[in-house]
């Protein structure tokens, strides 16, 4: 069983770590303590050797100072002058009376012996040896250094003096002596309480003498030794080396005057300090003793008195937490322990009724919930039901007025049809703007960045608005900060669509005066470009203490406006949430009756790329007509679909209902189903499931849901199902021509306009043009266009290395193109001119402007023949 005190994590060992933290220093006291008190012992030793060599040298002066008084009282002497009978007899009667002086003898001039103390010892012939020489040459007394006496097993030294008398050299007396160090080659007197070393090096690192004896080193070279280099390498110095025999010492060294030897002792630092580092390991061991025993008792009692009541009290938490609110620690534990349960078993209760109140909130708050979800169903039923109910209708009313508007009309009709049209674009408007807003509540809204011109798109929407706003005799004006760059990325559809919502207000609320569009440039920051735009009018203003309420959703300054002018209430809050998608931020400037100004900042990067350009192409024909089936319950629906499909160049079935399609599309292949929602029967999402599930190849046809119900929520179930993809109520012209080039396949798709033989010829356009031009300038022109068209794009043309002349014609050719109403030649020319200014490859561009030339020639030959 694994014990609780002992977990990583346990306060024991915070409290343990606070126990040592507190010992920690007295401690550290201690065993300072002892390292001073090892200190004070390794010093006393170097002092205790510093004072035996220092007393060694004193001895060794004082014995020289005797030596040279006994020279000089014996140089005095007439007996030893004469080198009578009697000089012997001083010389013994000296030797007697001074025990350290070991021998005595006066050398005549030549070297010979004069007389001697009698000892029996051979007398030596000097005149060769060093000594000697010194003596006789110099008046002074010589002293030699300390040597080995291996008959008498002792060290001894010799001084000597020159005799005159009168002024006549008689000889050298020369004695021999100890030096002061000790006897028995003992030079210093050994203390029985210290490991002692004791040795004489001469300057040439022959080892004169050595305390213990050393027998095999004493009178050998020992220079190549570090202690000998050490003893040889300063005339007054300590270290910490080991001796000959390898034993740590702390050695003082010291030249001895007169002699050209050094003394070195060595204390054995052990035997100093030994004592000391055994009480020291005693403290140390009875200091951990101590502490351990203490820190023991110390968790034993945090243990029975702290922990043990804590955790008795996170059992209690965790009773709590499991919803037990009934227990109690059973703990009850001291001092400031049992305050703490008394403030736990308190808080407990207090949980226990904050419990009881806050399930009875849960409660209320899960009926509210679900009168929310309820309320939040009811709406977007409602909007569903809303969108479905009106663009059902408005599907017919703008899909057959579009179509009328293609019919030859009498100016009155005419205006009455744009008069309908115009209506119900408005109630679309209405529609679509609710659609809107839920798809940004819903979070369906995705930014879809791309290069664009900033420039254009500003002169694009201005251009949009200016017609109404001339009619009103309110213009509309452009300032253009010139810093602003040429290209950004951005999504340019978004933005155009809060700029215009900012330009329609501006129309609606300008009765008169001018409306402005400034755009400035207000630096640069990481992410890109800093901009702002702002839309600046003289229109009737608005209180700033209305300006809160301008970008909620359904909401206007006063009820008045929108009986006088109309509108949702949605387009500013719309606006607000698409600027925010993007970063940026939406504001306004105004006073009643002064005008207003309201503006955009974002930030976005800017960039060098060009977007592709498209030409807007009339109704096309397919290359290939596809086989459609139309799966719809409304009449008026049905035929709508098939006249646009039909002018398309498609072959059209239709159904009723999704039973009827599941057996069509069996039946027969087709290349696309557009299918309806809300039928009798079997609705569009059964029926798509159904055919999904079949084993048959029908189970892969591209099925589009043709229907009212566009809400994100919708939508997403609609993929779910198995749709493809879908086209919202009711259906505009175009927006269906450019969904079947997305979903036909390539064979089926547009290739001719529904005008002439060559789909790239709009030939309404051109009948147009001849009526405001004329028939001979406008028979000018396409003979023009036809002659460059042949000098620009000869089939046998290698347009490598030439592409800046490419461009330069596809971008002459591209004006007249469009002009005279061949709008897929200047789509293609357009696309070549930049490919080439992109570096792109040209050639799939090129070939299909050479297909595209030889129709465009073959047409201008037909429209040539047929005017002839």
């Amino acid at each position: 069983m694994q014990l609780q005190w002992l977990k990583r994590n346990s306060l024991l060992w915070r409290l343990l770590l606070i126990g040592i933290a507190a010992l920690a220093p007295l401690s550290a006291a201690l065993v300072q303590f002892a390292g001073n008190e090892r200190k004070m012992a390794v010093s006393a030793t170097r002092e205790r050797a510093e004072m035996l060599v220092s007393a060694a040298v004193n001895r060794h002066m004082h014995r020289v100072e005797q030596a040279r008084a006994a020279l000089r009282y014996l140089i005095d002497s007439p007996d030893v002058r004469s080198a009578g009978p009697q000089c012997s007899a001083v010389l013994q009667r000296y030797v007697t009376t001074h025990q350290w002086i070991s021998s005595l003898r006066l050398y005549k001039a030549d070297g010979s012996e004069a007389c001697s103390d009698g000892k029996a010892e051979s007398s030596p012939n000097l005149a060769e040896q060093e000594l000697f020489v010194n003596a006789a040459r110099q008046p002074q007394f010589v002293l030699s250094g300390p040597a080995t006496d291996h008959d008498m097993d002792a060290l001894k030294m010799t001084v000597a003096a020159p005799v005159y008398n009168g002024d006549q050299f008689v000889g050298v007396i020369s004695a021999g002596m100890a030096p002061g160090l000790g006897g028995s080659r003992q030079p210093v007197p050994p203390d029985s309480n210290l490991d002692t070393t004791i040795l004489v090096v001469d300057r040439k690192g022959y080892l004169i003498a050595h305390q213990p004896p050393l027998p095999e080193l004493v009178g050998t070279y020992v220079g190549d030794r570090l202690l000998a280099q050490e003893a040889l390498g300063a005339s007054r110095k300590e270290a910490k080396i080991a001796d000959f025999s390898g034993v740590p010492r702390i050695f003082v060294f010291r030249d001895l005057p007169e002699t050209g030897v050094v003394l070195a002792i060595g204390l054995n630092q052990v035997s100093m300090v030994g004592a000391i580092e055994d009480a020291l390991r005693y403290r140390l061991v009875l200091i951990l003793l101590i502490i351990s025993g203490s820190l023991l008792l110390a968790m034993l009692g945090v243990e029975w008195l702290i922990l043990k009541p804590l955790r008795a009290l996170a059992g209690t938490a965790e009773a709590l937490e499991q919803g037990d609110f009934s227990i109690r620690s059973r703990y009850k534990g001291f001092g400031e322990v049992r305050l703490l349960e008394c403030a736990f078993t308190r808080m407990a209760k207090a949980v226990a009724d904050r419990e009881r109140d806050l399930t009875s909130a849960r409660d209320v708050a899960e009926k509210a919930l679900i009168q929310a979800n309820s309320a939040s169903m009811a709406k977007t039923n409602f909007l569903a039901s809303m969108s479905h109910e009106i663009r059902t209708p408005l599907n017919g009313i703008i899909g057959y007025t579009e179509q009328l508007l293609n019919e030859p009309l009498n100016p009155r009709q005419r205006r009455y049809t744009d008069l309908i049209q115009v209506s119900a674009s408005a109630l679309l408007t209405v529609a679509n703007d609710i659609l809107e807003f839920s798809s940004i509540e819903a979070e369906q809204i995705k930014l879809r960045p791309e290069p664009f011109s900033l420039v254009a798109l500003v002169a694009n929407t201005v251009s949009i608005v200016s017609s109404g706003a001339g009619k009103k005799g309110v213009p509309v004006k452009v300032v253009l900060d010139p810093t602003v760059p040429k290209m950004f990325i951005g999504d340019e559809a978004r933005l155009r669509q809060i700029l215009l919502n900012l330009l329609n207000n501006a129309v609606k609320f300008t009765p008169e005066g001018h409306i402005a569009v400034m755009v400035e440039h207000q630096g640069r920051t990481d992410d890109g470009e800093h901009i702002r735009i702002a839309v600046v009018d003289t229109g009737i203003g608005i209180a700033p203490e209305k300006h809160d309420c301008l970008f909620r959703r359904f909401s206007q300054v006063d009820p008045t406006i929108r009986r006088e002018f109309g509108g949702t209430g949605l387009g500013l809050a719309i606006s607000k949430r698409l600027i925010e998608l993007m970063g940026g931020r939406i504001g306004v400037e105004s006073q009643l009756g002064k005008g207003s100004t309201f503006w955009i900042e974002l930030v976005l990067p800017s960039t060098c790329s060009f977007p592709a350009e498209h030409v807007e192409a009339a109704i096309p024909v397919a290359a290939s007509p596809a086989r459609i089936l139309v799966v719809e319950d409304v009449e008026i629906n049905q035929e709508l679909a098939k006249i646009l499909l039909e002018a398309a160049g498609h072959r059209v079935d239709i159904v009723s209902n999704g039973e009827k399609a599941i057996t069509a599309v069996q039946e027969a292949t087709y290349d696309l189903v557009l299918m309806d929602i809300q039928m009798p029967g079997m609705d569009g999402i059964t029926a798509t499931r159904t055919i999904r599930d079949l084993h048959h190849p029908a189970s892969r046809t591209f099925i589009a849901a043709m229907t009212a119900n566009v809400l994100p929520q919708q939508v997403r179930s609609f993929m779910e199902a198995g749709f493809n993809d879908h086209i919202g109520k009711p259906i505009r012209r175009n927006e269906l021509f450019q969904k079947l080039d997305e979903w036909l396949p390539p064979a089926a798709r547009s290739g001719q306009t529904g005008e002439g033989p060559s789909g790239s010829f709009e030939e309404k356009n051109f009948k147009d043009f001849i009526d405001l031009m004329g028939h001979d300038r406008v028979g000018l022109w396409l003979a023009r266009l036809e002659e460059r068209l042949r000098n620009s794009f000869p089939d046998n043309n290698n347009p490598a290395g030439n592409l800046q002349q490419i461009a330069q014609d596809a971008h002459a050719i591209t004006s007249q193109a469009a002009l005279l109403g061949f709008s897929r030649l200047a789509e293609l020319c357009t696309r070549l001119e930049q490919a080439c200014i992109l570096g792109r490859d040209v050639m799939p561009s090129l070939e299909a402007i050479r297909i595209e030339a030889r129709t465009t020639c073959e047409t201008i030959a037909r429209i040539s023949k047929s005017a002839a």
